[in-house]
C-alpha cells in the first residue's frame, strides 16, 4: 500500500539526513492516517489513499498560485518541492482522450445519468484521474448526446 511505502521512503530520507523531505513525507502520512480513522476498519484501500494525496496536491497548487500573487517567491519553492515529492507517489494520469472513450462505453452501459456514470468510471479508473477532469468529460459528453 501507499502509507507503507511513504513509511519506508521516510525512514531512507531520515538516514539520509534529508529533513525537507522527512517532514513531507511524514506530513502525506498523517493525512492517510487522519482519512483511515474516518473510515470503517479495513476500507483504506489505494484508491482512499491516492485520493488523500490527489486533495492534497490540489491545496498545494492553490497555495502555490496564492503564493505566486503574493510575491513569496521562497514559499513558492518550497511548495514546488513538496508539489513534486506529492506527485512522484501519484499515479500517472490517464490521457483525456481514453478518460473520454471510457466515459463513452460507459454511457452506452448505464444511460445518460451522471451519477451512474460518475461513478462507474471513477471505479474502472481507481484514482488514475482527478475527478474534477472526469466530471467535465462527462459532462460534455452528455450533452453532446
Amino acid at each position: 500500500m501507499l502509507k507503507d511505502k511513504l513509511k519506508k521512503e521516510s525512514v531512507e530520507a531520515l538516514k539520509a539526513h534529508d529533513q525537507k523531505r522527512v517532514d513531507v513525507l511524514r506530513f502525506l502520512i498523517s493525512l492517510i492516517d487522519k482519512k483511515e480513522m474516518q473510515l470503517p476498519v479495513g476500507k483504506m484501500g489505494e484508491a482512499e489513499e491516492t485520493s488523500v494525496l490527489r486533495k492534497e496536491l490540489k491545496d498545494k497548487e492553490e497555495s502555490r498560485e496564492m503564493f505566486v500573487k503574493g510575491g513569496r517567491v521562497d514559499l513558492v519553492e518550497q511548495l514546488d518541492y513538496e508539489i513534486e515529492i506529492v506527485k512522484s507517489y501519484l499515479p500517472q494520469e490517464i490521457g483525456e482522450n481514453k478518460v473520454a472513450q471510457m466515459v463513452a462505453e460507459v454511457i452506452v452501459e448505464k444511460g445518460n445519468n451522471f451519477g451512474l456514470v460518475m461513478k462507474e468510471v471513477m471505479a474502472k479508473l481507481n484514482g488514475a484521474v482527478d475527478g474534477s477532469v472526469v466530471s467535465r468529460i462527462v459532462k460534455g459528453k452528455m450533452s453532446n448526446n
